[in-house]
């Protein structure tokens, strides 16, 4: 009942509004980040805290895996990127796990319904496939759903080119006898357009595991993966354009057992996904489309083999409309639908979860300078029910004369990330679970030098509620006797700084600096996360085709439990130095690139027990047609 209320409120709230809107012409703007509002909004008038990835930021980092980018991304840490090749990773948004921060694939939640927290694994994305990313911090459940309590990382994959044929193709060498070769081929012609991308990469690696006796040796964990995209599209018109797209992922990793223990562990996984997107454009908005099916298998060779089969539907339908020439509007429909097997254990009739939510969104923009965001949402779940989340952005831009700029930001949003099909029908599920819930709120500014330089500064604080973890359960004599997921009643705060200043001096030299400090009211909670986090780089041309780079990373300490001691265990702070090169030949069509990772082979713990890179190398060539 509640859920056909707010629907039909929405579509009442919806046609009044549409009825009353003048006849002033919609003005588009150039320069803009979408994730934040899903509008086209320029980044200094933005209400987030959002940091974007280009595609000359991208090709700037040939040679590293997404991990590794993102980890360069302020307050944003990776675990496991720096390991062997093919090592589990973690992700942390403001001091948030995998299962809070949302990742979208060309603004799809491609969450794998198989795995425990039902989160996207960055390992079986080749970073030669995305044009772009745009990391939002803070909670976005109004617009994404679940999981978007801390953050949400939008990636964008290629799209055709304009051209009626145009491609590259690259291949690399780096260290631990690691090969890659991508093509990507595309364009458009008559109103169709075409791609295709392949990637393929192998390495050897090294052990994942840390040999701490001499007299043994580790055999080395490699890995291997092979991704197929394609997109296809046909403009009817200057109103409808109708997109498909189908992709193929497989990865295969060596793994150890666990912490200072070797093992011949095998992982495995293939993925097939299929989506299609309908466009409408119409005088003062547009109507569009997004439906994906993916499937996959995920299995395990080891003294303890699992196979997992997941399946992920996701259709979304929005409409963006302008109002007037402040205020824009936008209402959705989300459907997700998700189930898994597991072998010998669960059967896929029964593992399955459905969500379907409407939602709305506005935002106004008024000559004054001052900007509204506010939107709602109604997740409604099969299995615990309905949950209403809302979130409030004002920030407000204006200038003092000349090239200089302000803006001033604040925000207050509620959030949720709903139990996994694992968490509630696996053998340790529990179908009395809840969603766990967040309330977020920061503050923040900026300051604009024109186009030389940019000073951010943002505070955040976020409540959580209701976690959801694995209890075990004891007999009376205190024997272990088996354990399931529950809702604890534990509460969590987490607030933090983050700054950040961008200087380009001039067309050729370019630097930035960002520091990012986290904390919790339960250090308990908090273990493999670093209190304090700098990343910072330099940009020089010193030839109009050459390019050198060069990146710096210094991760505070952490404390994590050991289980081997039952203690807590302080990991030391590390800093690393990347540099990475790049000239142009034939008006930049063939590039050379080289990297040289952790220049000063800084000896680090990023997860006890388990190994680090060294110094390492990466080069290659790229052509483009």
């Amino acid at each position: 009942m509640r859920t056909k209320t707010f629907t039909l409120l929405l579509a009442t709230l919806w046609a009044g509004m549409a009825h009353a809107q003048d006849s002033l012409s919609t003005t588009y703007l150039k320069e803009v980040v979408t994730t934040g509002t899903r509008f086209d909004v320029p980044v200094e008038k933005s209400g987030k805290t959002i940091y974007k990835l280009t595609a000359d930021d991208l090709e700037r980092n040939a040679g590293k895996s997404l991990g590794d980018i993102l980890n360069g991304v302020p307050g944003l840490q990776m675990d496991g990127n720096f390991g062997s090749p093919g090592t589990n990773i973690s992700y942390f948004i403001r001091g948030a796990r995998n299962k809070q921060t949302l990742i979208l694939i060309d603004g799809v939640p491609l969450n794998d319904p198989s795995s425990v927290n039902s989160d996207y694994d960055l390992r079986y994305l080749p970073v030669s496939q995305i044009e772009s990313i745009e990391v939002l911090k803070g909670g976005l459940s109004t617009l994404y759903g679940t999981g978007a309590a801390a953050g949400v990382i939008n990636i964008k994959l290629k799209e055709p080119a304009d051209k009626p044929l145009s491609g590259s193709l690259r291949a690399d060498v780096a260290s631990y006898n690691t090969y890659q070769q991508d093509v990507v081929l595309g364009g458009t012609s008559a109103g169709w357009s075409y791609m295709v991308t392949g990637s393929n990469i192998t390495s050897e690696g090294f052990s994942a595991a840390l040999d701490e006796d001499p007299n043994a040796t580790f055999d080395d964990d490699g890995f291997s993966r092979q991704n197929v995209l394609t997109k296809a599209g046909y403009r009817f018109d200057s109103a409808f354009k109708f997109d498909i797209s189908a992709a193929f992922e497989r990865f295969r990793a060596d793994y150890d057992d666990y912490e200072f223990t070797d093992a011949p562990n095998v992982q495995r996984f293939e993925q097939y996904r299929f989506g299609i997107h309908p466009q409408w454009t119409y005088g003062k908005g547009e109507v569009e489309g997004r439906f994906v099916l993916s499937t996959n298998e995920r299995t395990f060779e080891s003294n303890f083999p699992a196979a997992y089969d997941g399946r992920n539907i996701q259709a979304e339908v929005i409409q963006r409309h302008r109002f007037s020439s402040v205020l824009q509007g936008l209402v959705g429909l989300n459907l997700q639908r998700l189930s898994f097997d597991e072998e010998g254990v669960v059967l896929g009739d029964t593992a399955r979860m459905t969500m379907f939510d409407p939602y709305v969104s506005l935002l106004a923009e008024l000559p004054s300078g001052l900007s509204v965001h506010a939107g709602a949402r109604l997740n409604t779940h099969n299995v615990y029910g309905a949950k209403f989340v809302y979130n409030i952005n004002p920030s407000y831009h204006f200038t003092t004369g000349g090239s200089l700029s302000f803006k001033v930001l604040a925000s207050l949003s509620t959030s949720y990330v709903t139990p996994s099909v694992y968490q509630l029908y696996s053998f340790f599920g529990n179908k009395d679970l809840n969603p766990e819930e967040a309330q977020g709120i920061e503050a923040g500014f900026a300051v604009y030098g024109g186009s030389r330089w940019e000073l951010n500064f943002t505070w955040f604080r976020r409540d959580e509620s209701h976690p959801i973890d694995f209890v075990s359960q004891f007999d009376s004599d205190g024997n272990y006797i088996g354990g399931k997921y529950e809702n604890l009643a534990d509460e969590r705060t987490v607030d933090g700084v983050e700054v950040g200043l961008r200087y380009r001096a001039m067309d050729r030299l370019s630097a930035y600096v960002n520091y990012a400090h986290v904390d919790t009211d339960k250090p308990e909670s908090f273990y493999r996360i670093p209190k304090d986090k700098w990343t910072g780089g330099v940009t020089f041309s010193p030839l109009p085709h050459g390019t050198i780079d060069i990146k710096y990373n210094y991760t505070g300490d952490r404390t994590i439990f050991d289980f081997n001691s039952f203690s807590e265990v302080t990991l030391d702070a590390y800093q690393l130095v990347d540099i990475y090169l790049s000239y142009g030949f034939a008006d930049d069509r063939l590039t050379w690139y080289g990297a040289v990772n952790n220049v000063f082979d800084e000896s680090f713990t990023a997860v006890l027990g388990y190994t680090t890179r060294g110094r390492n190398y990466s080069t290659g060539l790229r052509y483009r047609f």
